[in-house]
């Protein structure tokens, strides 16, 4: 066998009996960053939050089919009048869960609409997924506007998406993607998920190239 000038059969053998060692802690890097990612981006769920009841309401716990296969939970308040009445859809922000938005499906009650206080993946009491993400959160709220439009009580040409932090951008992703909703609240979002995405790397010290910038063509 020939070999390239400066290499001979010895340092073949070296480099040969390396790469496997190269790659394994190639790999064991990859399989710690994921894991680090799943940890960070599937929050754990928290269901200790205040009930309906609290504030004077009346729900009803709900299930809500979702993509994967998964399901959401949602509390659904329906409105005082008889009859199909204005809707609003309610999401919560980043590690939230329905309870949070209680105080504005009360005032939201009073003014005469039902209230529907959905939790997305891997928060509250939905199912677990493998990660969440601002799409992520657009896609739940697309089943549960979706799921609404089957009730005979909703006034389907009537149902308003708000949101809150993550939540509010969500509902102005799905607003930019559907035309059956009537309108839109949109709650402290932020302006630009890649800009938000830069500044949450870097304050954990992750390079954004490639390593963040990889992560954020997965989530996206």
């Amino acid at each position: 066998m020939q070999f390239p000038p400066g290499l001979d059969q010895t340092s073949v053998g070296t480099v040969a009996y390396q790469r496997p060692v190269q790659n394994s802690a190639g790999l064991g890097r990859f399989f710690t960053v994921s894991h680090w990612m799943q940890s960070v981006l599937a929050p754990a769920a928290f269901q200790e939050g205040t009930q309906p009841h609290a504030h004077g309401l009346t729900a009803q716990a709900m299930r809500i089919p979702t993509a994967r296969g998964l399901s959401l939970f949602a509390w659904f308040v329906p409105a005082l009048a008889t009859g199909p009445q204005p809707t609003v859809v309610l999401l919560h922000g980043w590690c939230g869960d329905a309870s949070n938005l209680l105080p504005a499906a009360k005032a939201l009650h009073r003014a005469g609409f039902a209230v529907l206080l959905m939790e997305s993946r891997n928060h509250g009491r939905s199912d677990h997924d493998d990660h969440s993400s601002l799409p992520r959160f657009a896609e739940d709220l697309d089943s549960a506007i979706d799921w609404l439009k089957t009730l005979p009580h909703v006034d389907t040409t009537r149902i308003v998406a708000l949101g809150h932090s993550v939540g509010a951008a969500a509902v102005l992703l799905s607003a930019s993607r559907r035309h059956d909703l009537a309108a839109v609240v949109s709650i402290a979002a932020f302006a630009h998920p890649e800009q938000l995405m830069r500044r949450w790397f870097a304050a954990r010290r992750v390079p954004y190239w490639p390593l963040a910038w990889s992560i954020n063509r997965a989530l996206e």
